[in-house]
């Protein structure tokens, strides 16, 4: 009997390794398989920008541009025949709109309308489209995108910024499902707007992701350099936006992530202070906040070490996904417990779509949060959490509006209605 069982836990050994072993092999070729690829820019500085593609052959590609779309008068060239291309443009002017094109002989490339713009060290007004979990190709995918082409009435110039919540290509972040999901989808704003993403649990399954993107590890794009392309900073007119993995990389209260937040925000000097990640501290949609084991217990490891580092630097606005439907908080702090304990000393003010707050960022003045999960997936949720008062099981994405004294949040429908809507003011203009 003892050999009969001893053969088995071979055998199932054997499979188990067999099995990870197979494993391992597809998560590697799905990360690193090569895939041609339109280009698309990333590295958006105030002064620089770099344009990327993949073309099917190894060649020699180059990049013109110039101020006007008919008179491209610049050109750089890739050093040497590639397949993987990456041009870095610098001594750019600052908040300044370029024109450009990609040759690459190998591949056919619409460079109509291309443009980009460099970040903006002061601007009076600012538009940015969020958009969470928006990596299901499909019709709602479509018609998510398609409202806010909508509201912005098809002009481009409507828009300044493009964040993205995590979950970028279902279902796991592969190499082809980012071109299927994310790439051709949304062609028409990448040849316009530089895509500022954090990474999502499903983009985590494999290893795409920063091999994608290149994120700023010095500050080269605003805000205290990292180090580290999982978690950073922008600086463009009056927003501080910090982007932040938390999906794979520790958040421990003592974490390196941790620290430089810290530091992150104690420098920083723009009036409105946004934050990005994926997993949120409070939700009770497609997953519950409220467990200690959801999503590997990120969820709680968010509420409890990162919350009160958003309370000690008054950050206005956290943006999450994850959860596939739409909650948002009124202003609150210092709420790290499950549900059940939050209390109104959590409420800083209890209104329901205009809130105030001082020009400098002060502790314990109060967070907003919201979860915008439902930018492609929808699902059944109870949406019965206490301190996100404001939900909807619905589709969805968010237009954020900044000035030097106001900021406004629209969730707007997959059929372009404005289902909830909130101002921050940050001048002496009382709420109404």
């Amino acid at each position: 009997m003892k050999k009969f069982f001893k053969t088995v836990l071979k055998l199932v050994f054997i499979a188990a390794l067999l099995y990870g072993i197979g494993r391992f092999g597809i998560n590697t070729y799905d990360s690193h398989v090569f895939v041609p690829r339109s280009p698309y820019t990333v590295m958006q500085t105030q002064d620089s920008i770099t344009i990327r593609w993949n073309s099917p052959k190894f060649e020699i590609g180059s990049v013109e541009y110039g101020f006007f779309s008919d008179s491209l008068d610049k050109t750089l060239v890739d050093p040497k025949k590639t397949k993987i291309h990456s041009i870095t443009i610098s001594g750019l002017n600052e908040c300044t709109k370029y024109y450009y094109k990609v040759l690459s002989d190998s591949m056919s490339i619409d460079n109509e309308d291309r443009s980009f713009k460099t970040l903006c060290a002061a601007k009076d007004t600012q538009k940015l489209w969020v958009i969470g979990d928006s990596g299901q190709v499909g019709e709602n995918q479509t018609k998510v995108y398609t409202s806010m082409l909508d509201y912005i009435e098809h002009d481009f110039n409507n828009l300044n910024m493009w964040v993205l919540l995590g979950n970028n290509a279902y279902k796991n972040g592969s190499q082809k499902q980012y071109n299927e999901s994310f790439f051709e989808p949304y062609s028409e704003l990448l040849k316009r707007f530089t895509p500022w993403a954090v990474i999502g649990n499903n983009d985590a399954k494999r290893w795409a992701f920063y091999n994608i993107f290149d994120f700023p590890t010095k500050g080269e794009s605003g805000g205290e350099p990292s180090g580290n392309e999982k978690f950073y900073s922008i600086e463009s007119g009056n927003l501080h936006l910090v982007m932040l993995d938390s999906e794979m990389y520790r958040i421990d209260r003592n974490s390196d992530l941790a620290a430089w937040l810290r530091e992150d925000l104690k420098k920083n000097t723009k009036p409105w202070v946004i934050v990005a990640l994926h997993t949120p501290p409070y939700t009770d949609g497609s997953h519950n906040s409220d467990s200690d084991y959801d999503s590997g217990g990120r969820l709680k490891k968010v509420r409890e070490n990162l919350v009160p580092i958003f309370d000690e630097f008054g950050v206005d606005l956290v943006l999450s996904g994850h959860s596939h439907s739409y909650e948002r908080s009124k202003l609150m702090i210092n709420h790290i417990g499950k549900s059940n304990t939050l209390g109104k000393h959590n409420i800083v003010q209890d209104a329901k779509s205009c809130y105030t707050k001082s020009i400098k960022p002060s502790k314990d003045s109060g967070t907003i949060y919201q979860v915008c999960g439902s930018s492609s997936k929808l699902e059944h949720a109870t949406l019965k959490h206490p301190a996100l008062p404001f939900a909807y099981e619905q589709m969805g994405s968010l237009i954020i509006d900044i000035t030097p004294t106001t900021l406004s949040s629209k969730f707007l429908s997959i059929d372009a209605k404005i289902l909830d809507e909130f101002i921050i003011k940050k001048n002496t203009t009382p709420c109404q």
